[in-house]
C-alpha cells in the first residue's frame, strides 16, 4: 500500500516544482503555453526522480533518467515530445493546424513505443519460443494502438477548443481532481507503480493550477494539453496492459480527464452556470461511479483474502 513517504515524494514534491516552474517561465516569457508545459514536465520528473530515490537513492534515480528500464519510466520523454506541436503551431501562425502532422503520429507512435519489447508485443525470438500466450496478432496490436491513439487526439482536440478565458480555474481544478482519482483507482486495482506516477502528473497539474490562479493567468489546462494528455493516456494504457487496472474503469477515468478542460460540447450553452455545471457532472459523475466500484471491488478483495486466511488452519498456526 503507498503510504505518506509516497504522497510527500509522489504528491509534494511535484506540486512544488511545477509550481516554480510555472512561476520562472511566466515571468520571463509570459507565455501561459510555456509556464503551463514547463510547470507539468519539470513537476512531473521532479516526481518520478522524487519516487525513484526513495527507494534506491537519488544518483540511481538521475541514472533512470538516462537508461530507463520498464515502460513507465520512459514516459517522462512523453511531455518534453508533446511540446513539439505547440512550438511548431506558434511558428506556423495562421497555418496553425498543421501541426497535427506532428500530433497524429506522436499519438499513434506512443503507444506502439512504450510496448515493443512487452508479452503483447514480443521481440521476434521471445515470439519464436511459443511459450508467450498473450500475443497481440496484427489486427488486435492495431485495434489497441488505434483506440489509444484516437483517444488521445480527441480529447487533445476537445481540450485546444476551449475558449482560454472559460473558467480557468475551475477547469484547472477538475483536471488535478479527475487525475487524483485515478491515480487511486490504479491504486485500488493493485497498479502501485502506476498510481505513483499518475499520482506525480495530478501533483504536477495541481501545482500548475495554484501558480496559475496566484499569477492570475487566464489560461488552464488546455495551454499544455499536449504534454497532460499524452502522459496521462499513456500511464492509463499501461497501468491496463502492464498491470491491473480494468479497462472499463480507465475509460472512465479518460471521459472524466477529457471534459474537465473540454471546449466542445459546453460551449454551445450560453449560461456560464449552465457549462460549469454540465462540465462538473460530465467530470465529476464518471468519477464518482468509478471510484465506488473500484473502491467496492477492493474492499470484497479484502474480504475474501480474510476469510481464506482464517479458513487456513496453517496461516493460523
Amino acid at each position: 500500500m503507498l503510504g505518506p513517504k509516497d504522497l510527500l515524494l509522489g504528491g509534494v514534491v511535484p506540486l512544488l516544482a511545477a509550481a516554480v516552474a510555472f512561476v520562472v517561465a511566466w515571468f520571463a516569457l509570459r507565455r501561459a503555453g510555456v509556464a503551463w508545459s514547463a510547470g507539468v514536465v519539470f513537476g512531473y520528473v521532479s516526481g518520478a526522480v522524487a519516487l525513484d530515490a526513495g527507494t534506491v537513492g537519488i544518483a540511481a534515480a538521475l541514472k533512470g533518467l538516462i537508461a530507463p528500464h520498464g515502460a513507465h519510466e520512459w514516459a517522462w520523454l512523453l511531455p518534453v515530445a508533446a511540446v513539439v506541436p505547440s512550438i511548431a503551431a506558434a511558428l506556423l501562425g495562421e497555418r496553425r493546424a498543421w501541426r497535427w502532422l506532428l500530433a497524429v503520429p506522436l499519438a499513434a507512435g506512443t503507444p506502439l513505443w512504450l510496448m515493443w519489447g512487452s508479452k503483447y508485443l514480443p521481440s521476434a525470438e521471445a515470439r519464436a519460443t511459443g511459450f508467450l500466450k498473450e500475443v497481440w496478432s496484427v489486427g488486435d496490436a492495431m485495434l489497441v494502438i488505434g483506440v489509444v491513439a484516437i483517444a488521445i487526439l480527441a480529447a487533445w482536440r476537445l481540450w485546444e477548443s476551449v475558449d482560454s478565458s472559460e473558467q480557468p480555474r475551475i477547469r484547472g481544478f477538475l483536471t488535478a481532481v479527475a487525475l487524483s482519482v485515478a491515480a487511486a483507482v490504479t491504486g485500488l486495482s493493485g497498479s502501485f507503480v502506476y498510481a505513483q506516477v499518475i499520482g506525480a502528473l495530478a501533483a504536477s497539474v495541481g501545482g500548475c493550477f495554484i501558480a496559475s490562479a496566484l499569477c492570475r493567468v487566464s489560461a488552464g489546462p488546455e495551454a499544455a494539453a499536449g504534454p497532460i494528455l499524452l502522459l496521462a493516456g499513456a500511464l492509463l494504457m499501461l497501468a491496463v496492459y502492464l498491470s491491473d487496472l480494468e479497462p472499463i474503469h480507465a475509460a472512465a477515468l479518460w471521459i472524466a480527464i477529457t471534459f474537465a478542460s473540454a471546449g466542445w460540447p459546453l460551449g454551445s450553452l450560453a449560461s456560464v452556470r449552465g457549462r460549469i455545471a454540465l462540465r462538473c457532472v460530465l467530470c465529476l459523475l464518471p468519477l464518482v461511479v468509478t471510484a465506488g466500484h473500484a473502491g467496492y471491488k477492493f474492499a470484497e478483495s479484502q474480504r475474501q483474502q480474510q476469510e481464506e486466511a482464517a479458513s487456513n488452519p496453517y496461516l493460523n498456526y
